[in-house]
C-alpha cells in the first residue's frame, strides 16, 4: 500500500514538472526568443517528441484515409448508379433515332439522283412485300391519286428495282426484276452488245443475248435499253466471264445492282413506255 502510493506520488510529481516545463518553454516562445537556453531547450524537446509524432501519425494516416475510404463509397456507388442510367439512356435515344437517320440518309439520295431526262416521279415507301419466297414483289404507299399507273419504272438509289404491274388509289404493287415473269432489255455498257435479263426467282438475274459478238467479262456493267424503261438506268453486273459460241446465245448470271431484301424507300419514274405495244392498264379499285 505504501510502495502504491509512493510511485503515485512520484510519477504526479513527475507529470506536474512536465507540464511546468512546458509552460515555460511556452511562454518563452511566445516572446519571440530563438536563442540561449530556451532556444536549446525547444530544440531537445522536439527532437524527442518528433519521433514520436511520426509514428503516431504513420500509424493514424491510413486508418483515417480507411475510415474516410468507407464514407466514400455509399456516395460513389449512388454516383456511378446514377452515371450506368444516364449512359443507359442516350444508348435508347440512339437506338431509337438511328433508324431515322438512315431514313434521311437514304432519301436524301434519292432526292440527289440524276433525273431522267425530264420525266416526273414520286417518292414511295414500301408497305409490304410479296407474302412467299415465290412471290417477287413488293407494295408501295403510292397509288392512282399520286399519278401512278401501271407499267412505271421503278428504281431506288443503287439501280433498277422493277416495274408497277397493278395500282389502286393509295398503292402500288411493284414487279422485281428477279421475278421469274420479269425481263428487262439490256446493254453491255462499252460496247453495241445488247440482250436480255431475265428474272430467274433467286438472287439474280441471266443475260441472254443471240446478237453479241464480243464475250462479257465477268463484272460488266449492264443497263437498261430503250423500250418498256428509260435508257441507262443500272441493272446490274455480269457474274461470269461468257463467250459466244458458233448457234448459241451468249448467256451469263447477272448480280442485280439492288438488294432486294433491303428495299425501303423508292422512286417510280413516270415514264410511258417507247413500246407502243405496252399499253397502260386503268387503276384497280381498292375495294
Amino acid at each position: 500500500m505504501l510502495n502504491a502510493r509512493r510511485r503515485f506520488d512520484r510519477s504526479t510529481a513527475l507529470l506536474i514538472t512536465f507540464v511546468v516545463i512546458s509552460i515555460i518553454l511556452m511562454t518563452v516562445d511566445v516572446r519571440g526568443s530563438n536563442g540561449g537556453f530556451a532556444g536549446s531547450m525547444r530544440s531537445v524537446t522536439q527532437a524527442v517528441v518528433a519521433p514520436i509524432q511520426g509514428a503516431a501519425n504513420a500509424v493514424v494516416r491510413p486508418i483515417a484515409g480507411f475510415v474516410d475510404g468507407l464514407a466514400n463509397l455509399a456516395g460513389l456507388r449512388s454516383e456511378n448508379a446514377a452515371l450506368r442510367e444516364e449512359l443507359d439512356e442516350a444508348n435508347r435515344r440512339l437506338a431509337e433515332t438511328e433508324p431515322l437517320r438512315s431514313e434521311n440518309e437514304e432519301l436524301r439520295k434519292l432526292l440527289n439522283l440524276p433525273s431522267v431526262g425530264a420525266l416526273q416521279s414520286q417518292i414511295a415507301r414500301v408497305q409490304a412485300r410479296g407474302s412467299s419466297d415465290f412471290d417477287h414483289s413488293i407494295v408501295v404507299n403510292k397509288g392512282s391519286a399520286d399519278g401512278v399507273v401501271v407499267d412505271y419504272p421503278v428504281r431506288n438509289v443503287d439501280g433498277l428495282v422493277g416495274r408497277v404491274v397493278s395500282v389502286t388509289e393509295n398503292s402500288a404493287r411493284v414487279l422485281l426484276l428477279t421475278n421469274p415473269n420479269h425481263a428487262v432489255e439490256v446493254q453491255v455498257v462499252g460496247s453495241e452488245d445488247r440482250g436480255s435479263a431475265k428474272g430467274r426467282g433467286a438472287s439474280d438475274l441471266q443475260f441472254i443475248s443471240a446478237t453479241a459478238e464480243q464475250e462479257i467479262t465477268e463484272g460488266a456493267t449492264l443497263v437498261t435499253d430503250a423500250g418498256r424503261y428509260p435508257a441507262g438506268l443500272l441493272v446490274g453486273y455480269a457474274s461470269e466471264t461468257a463467250q459466244r459460241q458458233a448457234g448459241f446465245a451468249i448467256q451469263t448470271p447477272i448480280k442485280p445492282a439492288v438488294d432486294f431484301s433491303t428495299l425501303d424507300f423508292v422512286e417510280i419514274l413516270f415514264f410511258v413506255p417507247v413500246d407502243p405495244a405496252v399499253q397502260l392498264a386503268p387503276a384497280e379499285s381498292d375495294s
